[in-house]
């Protein structure tokens, strides 16, 4: 097994060597201590150059991103619900009066027939919120649940309209 070193590796590594001792060797010994501390100061400066002001930027980085967060957060928890909270619905009586009752309070003028698989509700040009919420706010307080749904596109935005089968 052959033995390796620099100088067979890098064949001008010796002659380089011997270049800088000899010029070490020609300094005083206060120009050796000048030298030695200007390569320590350079070395400490590259240090903090290459290492550690990019560690330091990155982590104020991310505490400004957790700080951001934090807040949005915390607007996002005390904002509370978006939009207008469901109205009540009054949970007695035959369906088609629930229905027509409950439509007057979102905006919605619902046209109820009978139908042999329960009461089909015909809603024509409603805000599709307001459809939404008053679904909601039905299924969630009486015993009314909407079976089967048709939503058409109007040509105004944000407008539907709609046939459900609903069964009480």
């Amino acid at each position: 097994m052959k033995k390796l070193d620099l100088a067979t590796l890098f064949p001008t590594f010796g002659s380089a060597w011997q270049k800088t001792l000899a010029f070490w060797q020609a300094r005083s010994s206060r120009e050796q201590w000048l030298l030695g501390l200007f390569a320590g100061l350079l070395a400490i400066w590259l240090l903090s150059v290459t290492v550690i002001l990019p560690v330091q930027r990155a982590r104020a980085t991310a505490v400004a991103d957790i700080r951001t967060y934090e807040a949005l957060t915390s607007r996002l928890r005390n904002a509370g619900t978006l939009g207008t909270p469901a109205s009540q619905v009054p949970t007695s009586g035959p369906p088609n009066v629930i229905l027509s009752n409950t439509g007057s309070q979102f905006g919605i003028v619902p046209v109820i027939s009978s139908d042999p698989s329960g009461l089909r509700v015909t809603v024509s040009d409603a805000p599709y919120d307001s459809l939404i919420r008053w679904i909601a706010a039905i299924e969630q307080d009486s015993s009314i649940r909407v079976t089967r749904i048709r939503l058409i596109r109007r040509p105004a935005s944000g407008f539907v309209s709609a046939e459900l089968m609903v069964r009480a």
